[in-house]
């Protein structure tokens, strides 16, 4: 009975090691999806730009034609 007991305490306390179980764990986890959201971000921008820019281009190039 005690090396069950022993056995199930051993398998609760690993099961619990999460890296949601610690405040570092979870900082860890919270930058990652920060910057996971940020590195979208930048790629949304630089796609904007990018259209911007061919939006620009074709301006002028109406501007010029007239």
């Amino acid at each position: 009975m005690k090396i069950r007991a022993l056995i199930f305490i051993t398998i609760l306390g690993i099961t619990s090691c999460g890296k949601n179980s610690s405040p570092d764990g979870r900082a860890q986890l919270r930058d990652s999806a920060l910057s996971q959201r940020l590195d979208e971000l930048e790629q949304k921008q630089i796609d904007i730009l990018d259209s911007l820019r061919l939006l620009n281009a074709e301006i002028k190039a109406l501007k010029l034609k007239q």
